[in-house]
């Protein structure tokens, strides 16, 4: 355990919602998943599953194209339905620090188009959804469209309930879905820069 992450985990924690980092978006190579339509041949999602449902008949073929690639390649990537696409040493971290909270499918990765190949990649779905907002002690901006229905749209100042937490450090929300991480995965990653998530704080 790095300094940081000591320090995080013997100070009040702090959650931040996993972002796009856009900035490392534009200058690294891009991929296509392209073996996706036959992933979703039957799909009905469900949210407590496994990557929301989907089902791997076969491993996933990502493509990587270098046209545009200026820099290393990304460490994570959105992907669909909050379904990321990391490589393999953030998959290593996600584990160390949080093995329970998350499931992972390899990845074929097509490097034809570069002179060498780069990391191993997985697919990755945060498993764990917990309802751990004070509300009461938080300000949150909630969906009023549907009546009957509770769904957080924007995190603005948000207060969590550590009994509800518990030890978790990855987690989505129960109500919206929000991807939230603490400051001991933050640390690591940042420790390790690892390239392609920006760290919302969910606290003012």
């Amino acid at each position: 355990m790095t300094d940081d992450e000591k320090r995080a985990a013997h100070s009040p924690r702090k959650y931040f919602e996993l972002d796009t980092d856009f900035d490392v978006v534009a200058r690294a190579p891009t991929h296509d998943w392209v073996n996706e339509d036959e992933q979703f041949v039957g799909f009905y999602p469900y949210p407590d599953q496994p990557f929301r449902g989907v089902r791997f008949a076969e491993p996933p073929r990502v493509r990587f194209n270098r046209e545009r690639g200026r820099t290393a390649f990304r460490d994570a990537a959105p992907v669909t339905l909050d379904i990321w696409l990391i490589s393999d040493r953030l998959k290593r971290s996600f584990e160390q620090i949080d093995r329970e909270a998350f499931v992972f499918q390899k990845v074929v990765a097509d490097y034809a188009g570069f002179s060498e190949p780069g990391p191993d990649y997985w697919f990755v779905y945060i498993m764990r959804v917990l309802d751990c907002v004070d509300e009461a002690k938080s300000v949150i901006r909630y969906q009023d469209d549907l009546p009957g229905v509770k769904n957080y749209v924007a995190l603005v100042d948000v207060e969590m309930r550590p009994e509800i937490v518990g030890a978790a450090h990855a987690f989505r929300l129960t109500y919206g879905g929000q991807l939230i991480v603490d400051d001991v995965i933050v640390a690591a990653l940042k420790a390790e820069k690892i390239r392609g998530f920006k760290f919302k704080p969910i606290k003012k």
